[in-house]
């Protein structure tokens, strides 16, 4: 029988952790996926930490899981390029930060500092905020307006008081800086055009606001009284006079871009936004890396440009590709699996799914659009135009990150069903090969064992990869070759492998282990 496409399924925040009363994923009992690992030949592999270019044991996530996929390669992300900058002094020599500050200084003006509250390293780091802090004192700005953005989905739900202290604590030192408007992310940094979540945030930062509460303690205590988490803060002001003035410096300090656009789109172009927002005469934005081409801010960091990708090396090949994401993660399948590059290849077909965005949390409906996206993948199969398939499920991740356990499990078992009707199209039908991985663990760990609360974070457990064949169980592959991918910056290489082309020079490989022979 004719050989049939490969197919890679990426099962977002679906990690691999034992059996336990916190794991959704042991819980839910998916028999598709147990049957397969017991049949075909299977691993576990690194998603987190240095294996994908972030500090040692930090947590992994979409956007560098999918960069480490689709790159083939560890690239070190601006979070630990930051990090070293801030330890090696190279930071605080920072020309557009020097310039900027000593502009605020001589005019008698603030700098603003917003974004993400956190020591999660996903989208921001609080080390960072203390040394931009730290560094706007040292240069002699008189006034500085911290805006922080809550986690709670990256952090524990009701971890905020432990971050604003630190801030506290950071602002007290220099004696010139306050804590002028406190947001909840799921307002400040939406990613799927709910503007009037945005619009929130905008008119809390732009316009003057009569505070509720003094201090940020008592606002805290009220929103979690009113069962409020951090993640779902409703933005507000503590001081009048702390939103953006004509000649004010503003720096947005998150370094991950998708859910940072949308704010910054509304501050530096008003007229761009569905609410009615104003142009703001401030001196500059600046912002930790590039959250768009188009956006017209500096920028502290650069991006590295990713050349040769997995699917650069497809195309070469002449080889037609069919992506396919639901709106949470379509960009993960695009952008960043393109190695952080917008482009639309001429062999490439691209389907985005619309996500279910009718209620605050995935919680309230597990099933997302994974039956759609299901079903629109068996139809493109069934016209057989096609080589290969990039294909992401966002249920483990999302419905994950609302900590309500019994929807993530219900979330798995759907999952599982989907993967049986691939595998039906895939394997029995077209003599195709599946392989199933993730880009970073989460449902497997649905508790915060220190907190005591329901653990709304990654993890840093190694996630699964399942090489499926007709007819080719494990027991014909106990030596394989290539060897199965140990970490995610070499599933590129194995594949292409498979698929009878050769890795770029810059994609990293396994190395198979040499067998020693006994006397």
């Amino acid at each position: 029988m004719k050989q049939g496409p490969h197919v890679l399924v990426i099962l977002d925040g679906f990690g691999y952790r034992h059996a336990h009363e916190h794991n959704a994923i042991s819980h839910a009992k998916p028999h598709n996926l147990l049957r397969w690992t017991t049949y075909y030949p299977h691993t576990t592999i690194h998603a987190s930490g240095s294996f994908v270019g972030l500090p040692p044991g930090m947590i992994g996530n979409s956007e560098v899981g999918h960069l480490t996929l689709g790159s083939g390669r560890i690239i070190k992300q601006p979070m630990l390029r930051l990090q070293e900058d801030i330890e090696s002094g190279i930071f605080f020599k920072n020309d557009i930060l020097i310039q900027r500050f000593q502009e605020i200084k001589k005019n008698h003006k603030r700098v603003h500092i917003m974004g993400l509250l956190s020591d999660a390293g996903v989208h921001s780091s609080i080390s960072h905020l203390v040394a931009l802090i730290t560094m706007a004192h040292q240069q002699g700005v008189e006034s500085i307006v911290v805006h922080p953005f809550l986690d709670g989905r990256d952090t524990p739900p009701e971890s905020a008081v432990q971050y604003l202290r630190t801030l506290e604590e950071a602002l007290t030192v220099i004696k010139s800086g306050i804590i002028g408007t406190i947001h909840g992310r799921f307002y400040a940094m939406d990613r799927d055009n709910h503007w009037e979540r945005t619009e929130r945030s905008y008119k809390i930062l732009t316009t003057p606001q009569k505070p509720s509460f003094t201090h940020w303690q008592e606002a805290l205590l009220h929103s979690y009284e009113q069962a409020i988490t951090d993640e779902f803060f409703i933005p507000l002001a503590l001081d009048e006079d702390a939103f953006f003035k004509e000649g004010d410096l503003i720096i947005f300090f998150n370094f991950r871009a998708d859910r940072a656009r949308q704010l910054t789109q509304a501050l530096v172009e008003p007229s761009t936004v569905p609410f009615p927002a104003h142009e703001l005469h401030y001196s500059s934005m600046i912002t930790g890396t590039s959250y768009h081409p188009d956006l017209n801010v500096e920028v502290l960091l650069k991006t590295e440009t990713v050349h040769n990708t997995f699917f650069d090396l497809l195309e070469r090949a002449q080889k037609r590709i069919f992506t396919i994401a639901e709106t949470e993660k379509y960009a993960h399948v695009t952008y960043f699996f393109n190695g952080g590059r917008e482009l639309i290849r001429t062999n490439e077909t691209r389907v985005l799914v619309p996500s279910k965005r009718h209620y605050a949390t995935y919680a309230f409906t597990p099933e997302m659009s994974a039956l759609e996206i299901t079903q629109t993948v068996i139809q493109a199969l069934e016209k057989n135009n096609h080589d290969f398939y990039l294909i992401n499920y966002a249920n483990a991740d999302m419905v994950g990150h609302s900590g309500e356990f019994t929807a993530t499990c219900k979330a798995i078992t759907i999952l599982d069903t989907q993967l049986e009707r691939l595998y039906q199209e895939v394997i029995e039908k077209q003599n195709g090969t599946l392989y199933i991985t993730a880009d970073h663990g989460k449902a497997e760990d649905m508790w915060d064992t220190e907190t005591n609360q329901p653990r709304t974070a990654h993890t840093t457990h190694k996630v699964p990869f399942i090489v499926i064949e007709k007819n080719k169980p494990h027991t014909e592959k106990t030596l394989e070759t290539p060897p199965l991918p140990r970490e995610l910056a070499t599933v590129a290489a194995f594949i292409l492998t498979q698929l009878s082309l050769e890795p770029s020079p810059e994609m990293k490989k396994d190395v198979p282990s040499i067998k020693k022979e006994h006397p």
